[in-house]
């Protein structure tokens, strides 16, 4: 069975009270610069034609090695909520795993703020609803370590998934919303005890 896209769903807004950290009415905005993101490094290219192949993973315990947020850059169009009021543009989440592989996971939005003129993005966000992909993640976080889903901080969130904690994959079938392609991706189905590897 195909697991819910988070884009199936575009159209359903997130109350506020249902974001996680950074809301775009709470905390820092983050300036955007740049028209292209961040600059490439060409001398880092694969020699390769093609990226490496996705190996399923399912049932493995890996150690998550870190975790990327990306922001989009400046020239990407924004999206309207459902309600119109207001524009968002999508967070690129990336896992890296041990073993080298690595997976995108879907749900991560940053707000327009624009104060005195200037263009601004919120803080990311993740809904704490457990509906799209980031916000399961969040919740199996929540589970482990026996908190309210609504407690946990953005901060305290990627900090624990930057502190190359083991995780058990679970695999899972995602179809494409742009070429309706069924892919299996590798998604953290649990957080392990270092006493259980």
């Amino acid at each position: 069975m195909a697991e819910e896209n988070e884009f199936d769903n575009l159209d359903v807004d997130v109350a506020p009270e249902a974001e996680l950290a950074g809301t775009p009415n709470q905390g820092e905005d983050i300036i955007m610069s740049g028209t292209a993101g961040t600059k490439y490094d060409w001398t880092k290219a694969p020699e390769g034609v093609k990226a490496p192949p996705r190996q399923n993973l399912d049932g493995q315990v890996l150690t998550l090695q870190k975790v990327d947020l990306i922001l989009p850059p400046i020239n990407t169009k924004w999206d309207l909520t459902k309600s119109g009021d207001k524009e968002f543009k999508y967070v690129s989440f990336i896992m890296y795993y041990e073993n080298g592989q690595q997976e995108f996971y879907s749900g991560v939005r940053t707000f327009k703020r624009v104060e005195g003129g200037v263009v601004k993005y919120s803080h990311p966000t993740i809904t704490r609803d457990r509906m799209n992909q980031a916000s399961k993640l969040l919740g199996i976080y929540a589970d482990y370590k026996k908190k309210d889903i609504n407690e946990i901080s953005l901060r305290e969130f990627l900090a624990f998934l930057n502190s190359a904690p083991k995780v058990k994959i679970k695999c899972d079938e995602v179809k494409n919303p742009q070429t309706k392609e069924v892919v299996v991706k590798n998604f953290i189905g649990e957080f392990v005890p270092d006493s259980q590897e």
